[in-house]
């Protein structure tokens, strides 16, 4: 008989559910636990998912420096501050001074700007550790969301595949990327456990900070409205009718407080950017105008695919290949996720991320960075990889992760903008 090896982290109970409960206090106990000892079950857990996701980063990280070293050319180029980042930097120092900036969501850039101004760092490095920082908080959410979905070893393997995705580069650099994922990872556990406030104003924050905030605000007021009309229910059998049980009348305002909430801070700059432009589709405008960028209902998804048959597109670059390997991947994950049964919300989040970027009119090489908040369409993946075992897994991750210094951060710095 094989002998059971866990991965680190795991627990026996299967998911970080008994670490939720444990948090809750002692039965029996008079006194009401204190912070600490609420917090004190989840230190592991946070350590060893912390552990895991920089260790991956670590080894990428090693990876692109040697293929710098070993092609002669200069490391300044693993720090260079270009493309998006550019913006995000020249934003939180100096404001919205042109037009094209306000395709940039204020958030990050604030962050960056009181980071910089506390700490004295330059800007490049302020904006790479509030990225860092967004990054490791993203890679607990996913943890937490993938325990509440799953199991702690499913999750921990989510968070690994996460660290490891094409463009994962933009989780270490001056983009607003990680920040979103980690508030939308951390609005959509707060939504599976029903949270509606918590729900709501981290969507709120989110969508400050990517346009990609409408498919959470779509999750996130359709599970508020159902919950309203009395079909609510995120999950099957007794834990969901438990739970079900447990809300009471007084707490029926939550769902419209959230779903109220979550709208606001896209709403908020959409109608400041209108306003600087003197006309309220002044956003959508701008967007068309300058960047190019449109909902054009799959046409130039329909058309990247077809240039690699057709001739129009002979000997295209490597990054263009990885970015339309991912848009073939997209529909088939859904397929997937759907058919394991994920909670619907998550569904309906990534789902919506995946309608947004395979029917606009964007830049084919984006879509691997603009798909990468969308992390519960590796949930399907990470499932099955947790059958396998464990000592072999750990090395497949580690091979990968050196891998994913060529393929996810390498080829993106060197041949388009991540």
């Amino acid at each position: 008989m094989a002998a059971v090896i866990k991965l680190p982290g795991q627990r026996s109970s299967g998911d970080l559910e008994s670490v939720e409960s444990s948090a809750g206090g002692v039965a029996g106990h008079e006194d009401p636990p204190s912070w600490r000892q609420r917090f004190a079950p989840h230190r592991r857990v946070i350590a060893v998912t912390l552990g895991v996701y920089t260790g991956l980063h670590i080894v990428a990280a090693l990876a692109v420096l040697w293929i710098l070293h070993s092609r002669g050319e200069s490391l300044d180029k693993f720090l260079h501050q270009g493309w998006d980042s550019g913006f995000y930097l020249d934003i939180a120092r100096e404001g919205y001074k042109h037009s094209n900036e306000y395709a940039f969501f204020p958030l990050f850039p604030m962050l960056v700007r009181g980071f910089q101004a506390v700490t004295g760092l330059t800007f490049n490095y302020a904006g790479v550790l509030v990225s860092v920082a967004a990054g490791s908080t993203a890679a607990v959410g996913i943890r937490y969301v993938g325990a509440r979905v799953a199991n702690a070893r499913t999750a921990l393997i989510l968070v690994a595949l996460w660290a490891v995705v094409p463009s994962a580069v933009i989780q270490v650099w001056a983009y607003a990327d990680a920040l979103f994922t980690a508030l939308a990872a951390w609005a959509l556990y707060a939504l599976l456990r029903r949270a509606w406030l918590t729900a709501g104003i981290l969507t709120f924050f989110a969508g400050l900070t990517r346009p990609t905030a409408s498919a959470l605000i779509i999750a996130v007021c359709l599970a508020a409205l159902f919950t309203i009309l009395g079909r609510g229910g995120h999950e099957s059998g007794e834990a969901g009718a438990n739970r079900e049980a447990g809300v009471n009348r007084e707490a029926r305002w939550r769902p419209w407080v959230g779903a109220a909430i979550a709208p606001l801070g896209m709403l908020a700059w959409i109608l400041a950017v209108g306003h600087h432009f003197g006309r309220l589709t002044g956003y959508f405008k701008m967007q068309h105008d300058v960047w190019s960028n449109w909902f054009d209902g799959g046409r130039t998804t329909y058309d990247n695919f077809a240039s690699l048959v057709d001739g129009r597109g002979d000997n295209p670059p490597v990054v263009f290949l990885i970015s339309c390997a991912t848009m073939v991947a997209i529909p088939f994950l859904l397929v997937l996720a759907y058919r394991q049964r994920l909670p619907w919300p998550l569904l309906v989040y990534s789902a919506a991320v995946a309608v947004l970027i395979l029917g606009s009119h964007r830049q084919g090489f984006v879509v691997p960075r603009e798909v990468m908040p969308a992390f519960p369409l590796l949930l399907p993946l990470a499932r099955t990889l947790s059958r396998s075992r464990s000592r072999g897994l750990i090395v497949a991750m580690v091979v990968v992760a050196a891998m994913s210094g060529w393929y996810a951060w390498f080829m993106p710095l060197t041949y388009g903008a991540p």
